[in-house]
C-alpha cells in the first residue's frame, strides 16, 4: 500500500506484471493491431482497389488526404484523452470512454462502409467521413495517450520503480507486434473480402476492451 500526497490509500500488486498490467499490454497490442491495419488500407480502399464496383471513387490524391488528416487528428487528440483523464474521469474510465465512444464505433462505421447498399443505394461517402475523420482518429488519440501512462501506475512509485523500465520495454514490443501483424493481415485480408478484412479490427478492438475490463478489479486507479 502507499499513501500519496492527499492522504490517498494505493494498493499494489507484488507482482504487478501478471496481476494486471498483462491485460494492458493486450489492449495495447490489440488497439495497435486495429490502428495499422486501417490506417495501411485506406489509400487503397478510397480509390477502389479492393472493389471496382463499390468504393468512395478517390483518386489518390484526395485519398491520401483523407489519410493524412485522419492521423492528423490521431496524434492531436491525445491533449483531449489527457485532460479527460486528469480532469474529469480517471485513466481507467477515459479509456473506456475512448472505446466505446469513439474508437469501436468508428471502425464500425467504416467497416459498413464495405458492404454495398448497407448505408444507402450509393456508396456513403458522409458515414466513412464521420468514422474515417472524427470517431476513429478520437478514439485512437483518447486511448493511446493514456494506456502507457495507466500501465506505469500499476507499479509501486518507490518499491517497484525498478521494474517500470521493464515494462516500457514489453509495451514498445506489443506496439510493434501489433502493428506488424495488423499492417501484414488486414491488407492481405482485404485484397480477398476487404469487409472481412474491415471486421477484423472491429473483433480485435472488441476482445482488447473485454479483456481490459476483465481486469477492472485489479488496477490501481
Amino acid at each position: 500500500r502507499h499513501v500519496d500526497e492527499v492522504d490517498q490509500v494505493h494498493h499494489y500488486a507484488l507482482e504487478p506484471m501478471f496481476y494486471s498490467v498483462i491485460f494492458i499490454l493486450l489492449v495495447e497490442l490489440l488497439e495497435r493491431f486495429a490502428f495499422y491495419g486501417i490506417n495501411y488500407t485506406q489509400t487503397s480502399y478510397l480509390t477502389g482497389a479492393y472493389n471496382d464496383d463499390w468504393n468512395a471513387g478517390m483518386s489518390a490524391v484526395p485519398a491520401s488526404s483523407y489519410v493524412s488528416v485522419s492521423v492528423a487528428v490521431a496524434y492531436t487528440t491525445p491533449f483531449l484523452g489527457a485532460f479527460l483523464a486528469d480532469q474529469l474521469l480517471g485513466d481507467y474510465w477515459s479509456i473506456i470512454l475512448g472505446a466505446l465512444v469513439f474508437y469501436l464505433p468508428g471502425l464500425f462505421l467504416i467497416a459498413f462502409t464495405t458492404i454495398p447498399g448497407l448505408l444507402g443505394p450509393e456508396f456513403n461517402r458522409s458515414a466513412l467521413a464521420i468514422g474515417l475523420l472524427f470517431l476513429w482518429p478520437v478514439g485512437t488519440g483518447i486511448v493511446k495517450s493514456i494506456v502507457n501512462v495507466f500501465g506505469a501506475k500499476q507499479f509501486h512509485p518507490l518499491l517497484q520503480s525498478s521494474l517500470i523500465e521493464a515494462y516500457y520495454v514489453k509495451f514498445y514490443m506489443c506496439i510493434n507486434v501489433g502493428a506488424l501483424v495488423g499492417g501484414i493481415l488486414v491488407p492481405l485480408l482485404a485484397q480477398r473480402n476487404v469487409t472481412l478484412a474491415y471486421f477484423l479490427p472491429v473483433a480485435m478492438l472488441s476482445l482488447g476492451v473485454c479483456l481490459f475490463m476483465f481486469g477492472s478489479r485489479r488496477y490501481t486507479r
